[in-house]
């Protein structure tokens, strides 16, 4: 994945479903925000869907949280699951538990 990467100019292959799309968008190595406007732009998905949906893309959430700390790296584990409820429309328990798992794996983040 590089800077210049925008949403818009990557295209869905012929016959790609959403799914496929996110797949391989993950395996690009995407985070989940850059995927969401992906699949809206492409896919006219609805924010509604989202929640869910990602439940199957674990990577680009912990992604998102390695995102969030190098924009703020002094964000404590509260302030971080406040803003990963926001974003992804999760629970706070949900977003605890994606910290927990993103520490665990010592996913790195500049």
């Amino acid at each position: 994945m590089t800077n210049a990467e925008d949403y818009q100019s990557l295209l869905p292959f012929p016959n790609e479903d959403r799914m496929e799309y996110a797949l391989r968008l993950q395996e690009a190595g995407h985070e989940e925000m850059f995927v969401r406007k992906a699949l809206q732009y492409h896919f006219l998905m609805s924010i509604k869907e989202f929640p869910e949906f990602f439940e199957a893309f674990e990577p680009m959430r912990l992604r998102h949280i390695a995102l969030l700390l190098t924009l703020q790296p002094g964000r404590n584990d509260y302030s971080l699951a406040r803003k990963l409820r926001e974003n992804l429309g999760i629970s706070f328990e949900h977003a605890e538990q994606l910290i927990a798992k993103f520490k665990a794996r010592g996913v790195k983040h500049k």
